[in-house]
């Protein structure tokens, strides 16, 4: 009896630890930590409620020798119908003196940044896919270790 109790506490505990709502939250490893601009890593996800806007944030985890403070990005969003958009972002990496805007841990930082906030989804329920393209104008970004994104679902659009 105490191990079943011990269980449906696990159970109940795992379940209200995880996020209302999220869709995909994934990440991809950059090889010798180089990207480059013919690396476009691609994320699915499965939308049941186009009726709710979706949120959508870059995870992202670099060395602290990353050269910048700013990462310009092509994300390319490929809807159920097969139609494509594409959006370029510039996401701010550190403050007006230079000190990272995620958490570090040892020789990495970590970042969730909001990539878009309130998406319409507007090619129906089904299977869609996020490509991420580096745009900086390296052709090699040095310091990248993996990139990756998380999307949940929000309110209903009205």
């Amino acid at each position: 009896m105490i191990k079943l109790f011990y269980c449906l506490t696990l159970v109940f505990l795992f379940n209200a630890c995880s996020e209302k709502g999220k869709i995909a939250d994934e990440m991809k490893e950059i090889p010798k930590f180089q990207w480059s601009y013919n690396q476009i890593p691609d994320f699915g996800f499965e939308v049941k409620q186009p009726q709710l806007y979706h949120q959508f944030y870059l995870k992202l985890r670099i060395q602290k020798s990353y050269p910048f403070e700013n990462l310009y990005l092509l994300a390319h969003i490929k809807d159920a119908q097969g139609k494509i958009t594409t959006q370029r972002v510039n996401l701010t990496l550190a403050d007006v003196d230079g000190k990272p805007l995620g958490k570090t841990s040892g020789n990495s930082i970590n970042y969730e940044l909001p990539l878009f906030v309130n998406k319409k989804l507007e090619g129906g329920p089904g299977q869609y896919f996020i490509a991420i393209e580096q745009n900086m104008r390296d052709s090699i970004i040095k310091g990248v270790e993996s990139i990756g994104v998380k999307i949940k679902e929000g309110e209903p659009i009205f």
